[in-house]
């Protein structure tokens, strides 16, 4: 009878099948630290190689591998592990057995007999749990009893997660994150209340923890659940860019979510209101008080303080700007320097930037933003002042640098935030500090539409009272990724000085990209050049399944071909969605294997949360990880710390034996990913509109499928048509974008920093 855990004695795919294995643990034949990843030989009916995440599995062991066969072009057929069992020793014989193999640190041979010689089939269990009773045994003492004990606690808590976790669906890698954030307690902690794993780690939500409690017979009414389903809900929301919610719209939330009638009066708002992670806002409507996370209220109030001091504050160098004769006159030599001449507003906006301590410019695309920038540090630079300039991406700040000669940075790496934790990891917002203090006379940051509240009073924290600060975006474009809306709500305060740039300059208008984004923003369909060498271009399709296949021949075939345009360095796909055909998962997919043909077996890379990763893979980071270490590849003596939400990158090496993949980011960033730090990073062949904030590219491919009205807006068709610098082909219906440009659908945002701003001290 062939051996059904054996796929080479049946016959059945083995990427589609489940299986186990029993055996005992004969080498660790690898084991990365950092994430547990390991490569075991079992010892059994049949020797087996098995892999995957299992940092204490031990040489030794008896186990129960539960998982999945594959063949790997190297090393042949090995077991992946999705998770395991380890089935004790319970007789004498098969415990010193088990203790002689040295799978316990400080217990060798002679030491092992003597212990199951005193304590026999109770051998483990006393070293466990009753330490104390072994300190007299010669060669141990009481040090290394409670080190031994400590062992064999870690094993048993860990494989206890493992057991309750894995059948969830809750894979090793985030077990493993469970594991390191609550410890040894880890099990207790959750089986006392499993609601914790949605409050506390990132990555579980509340459905998961809530199947957990109903598996463990849980009370669907009690408290716990409620808080939980309360508070996620507000996590949820600040994904969406809120910072805080009115309570009414919390509670109608709750009560779908939990299909339970959620009422103001429920004892879970009262126990959610005293706990320190949540703000009630107390001048908030008094029928539905907003309801805030701690972290994200103390930012936008600390933001709005620090705003007051900077723009009542005296300027700390030259102070006759105040005379608007001086400050013409210095506006004017420096544009005659330059050979520049001015419009009557460009002329205003740099006076305003002289006069005020704070100032807001907005405008469109082609309005003279950059013309500005360039200007005020020439003005600035004449006189010996110091100007810093920064953009909350690494391509908006080569950007800068490119068009004032004056280097710019990303406002992560000129702030130099660091992550100090405090004790609820889920609420990062509240530990993000800025470690520099910013010394100059002139600060210019641009693309501040995407600048998030708390890298907001990140930087408000780092500007030094008197110092000139000017933020430079184009408020008409899609809100924050972060939580937040903080141009807008500086502008709508009515307390920031403002300017908004509207008339658009002869070289820009003749560009039919930037003539085609004013159009939309008024209301108009785009004016189409259906040319060879038009900048932008309309190939009508109707599905997202047909809008897909264009989207692919685009993108692997007509523009390398025909216009000799590289696809990893030149173009990039955006899309309003994840999910459908032609969202970024599918068209990633596609992407994916249209662009790298060496790589037909679905083997090769590596895989994390349902994408597989290749050499020379474009790579995106989709969370702000403040903790992820980086080298610079051209000199590895400098390092540091800190990837961010939208940063891409391109993947230089992947080790599918340990699970590990290299990215190259901005600035020769190197990034050694492993299993766990790989569900942070997401391929970028495609990526949502929303995640284009602040980056330009030379050629943009723009798949606009049928849709929502709710996702497809003007506003969205605007922020993505003023992402493409020099062609953009639109791939959508024409019913789909005369809807969008007749949905002139506003993003609402709950935030407070607007409130905070123009309620009085």
């Amino acid at each position: 009878m062939p051996d059904l855990n054996d796929p080479r004695q049946i016959g059945f795919d083995p990427l589609q099948s489940t299986a186990f294995v029993d055996g005992v643990v004969e080498t660790i034949i690898f084991r990365n630290k950092t994430n547990g990843y390991s490569v075991i030989a079992l010892s059994g009916e049949d020797d087996v190689v098995a892999v995957g995440i299992l940092p204490y599995i031990s040489e030794g062991e008896s186990v129960r591998l539960f998982g999945s066969w594959s063949e790997h072009p190297d090393y042949g057929i090995q077991f992946q592990v999705e998770h395991y069992e380890v089935v004790a020793p319970n007789n004498r014989e098969s415990i010193l057995r088990y203790l002689k193999s040295g799978i316990i640190k400080g217990i060798g041979e002679k030491t092992a007999e003597k212990l199951v010689g005193e304590f026999g089939d109770e051998t483990l269990n006393i070293l466990r749990d009753h330490p104390e009773r072994v300190k007299n045994i010669k060669g141990i003492g009481a040090k290394k009893a409670h080190l031994i004990s400590e062992q064999m606690l870690e094993k048993q808590e860990y494989q206890g997660l493992v057991l309750y976790l894995s059948p969830l669906g809750i894979g090793l890698g985030k077990i493993l994150r469970i594991y390191r954030q609550f410890g040894a307690q880890a099990l207790s902690l959750v089986l006392e209340n499993p609601y914790r794993l949605a409050d506390e780690i990132y990555g579980i939500g509340f459905s998961t923890a809530d199947a957990l409690a109903q598996k463990m017979g849980l009370d669907p009414k009690s408290s716990h659940r409620v808080v939980s389903a309360l508070k996620y809900l507000l996590h949820q929301a600040a994904a969406q860019g809120h910072t805080c919610l009115p309570l009414g719209q919390l509670l109608a939330g709750a009560s779908k979510l939990l299909q339970d009638a959620i009422t103001a009066d429920h004892p879970a708002v009262a126990v959610l209101l005293g706990d320190p992670q949540v703000r009630l806002v107390e001048d908030g409507d008094e029928s539905s008080p907003l309801i805030a996370l701690s972290g994200l209220y103390h930012s936008e109030k600390v933001a709005a303080e620090r705003l007051r001091v900077l723009i009542e504050s005296a300027p700390s160098r030259f102070e006759d700007f105040m005379q608007t004769a001086k400050a013409d006159q210095l506006i004017q030599r420096n544009a005659r320097d330059i050979g520049m001449t001015l419009a009557p507003e460009q002329q205003k906006a740099l006076l305003s930037a002289l006069q005020n301590q704070v100032l807001v410019l907005t405008g469109g695309p082609g309005t003279g933003k950059t013309t500005i920038t360039k200007l005020l540090c020439s003005c600035l630079n004449s006189l010996g002042g110091k100007v810093l300039l920064a953009a909350p991406t690494g391509r908006a700040a080569r950007r800068m640098t490119e068009a004032t000669g004056v280097q710019a940075k990303t406002l992560h790496r000129l702030l130099e935030i660091q992550y100090v934790p405090d004790e609820n990891p889920m609420d990062y917002q509240s530990g993000l500090r800025a470690k520099t203090t910013l010394s100059c006379d002139l600060l210019i940051v641009d693309e501040a539409s995407m600048i998030d509240a708390v890298l907001f009073r990140s930087l408000l924290d780092a500007v030094v009272p008197g110092t000139r600060l000017v933020l430079v975006g184009d408020a008409d474009q899609l809100p924050s990724v972060g939580p937040g809306y903080v141009l807008k709500d500086l502008i709508d305060s009515g307390r920031v000085p403002t300017v908004r740039l509207t008339q658009v300059f002869r070289q820009s208008s003749q560009s039919l990209i930037v003539r085609n984004a004013h159009r939309i923003h008024a209301g108009h369909l785009p004016e189409l050049d259906q040319t060879f060498d038009s900048q932008f271009l309309w190939i009508v399709k109707e599905s997202a399944e047909t809008i897909a296949q264009a989207v692919v021949k685009l993108y692997r075939e007509i523009l390398p071909e025909q216009y000799g345009l590289d696809p990893l360095r030149d173009i990039q796909v955006l899309t309003p969605s994840r999910k459908g055909a032609s969202g970024t998962g599918q068209l990633n997919q596609q992407l994916q294997q249209a662009m790298q043909p060496e790589y037909p077996d679905q083997d090769a890379g590596i895989y994390s949360h349902g994408s597989r990763f290749l050499p020379g893979d474009k790579v995106m980071q989709i969370r702000n990880s403040y903790d992820t270490s980086w080298v610079i590849r051209s000199d590895p003596v400098k390092t540091g710390s800190g990837v961010f939400n939208g940063e891409t990158g391109t993947v230089l090496s992947v080790e599918p034996d340990e699970s590990t993949l290299e990215a190259l980011f901005d600035d020769d960033r190197l990034v050694l990913y492993d299993q766990v730090t790989l569900e942070d990073l997401d391929l970028a062949y495609a990526m949502t509109i929303h995640k284009s904030q602040g980056s330009e590219y030379p050629v943009v491919v723009l798949a606009v499928p049928p849709g929502a009205p709710q996702l497809l807006t003007r506003n969205l068709l605007y922020t993505a048509v003023t992402r493409a610098r020099q062609k953009l082909l639109l791939v959508a219906s024409r019913r789909t974008i005369v809807s969008m440009v007749t949905n002139d659908r506003t993003y609402t945002r709950h935030t407070l920093l607007k409130r905070f701003l123009s309620t009085p001290t």
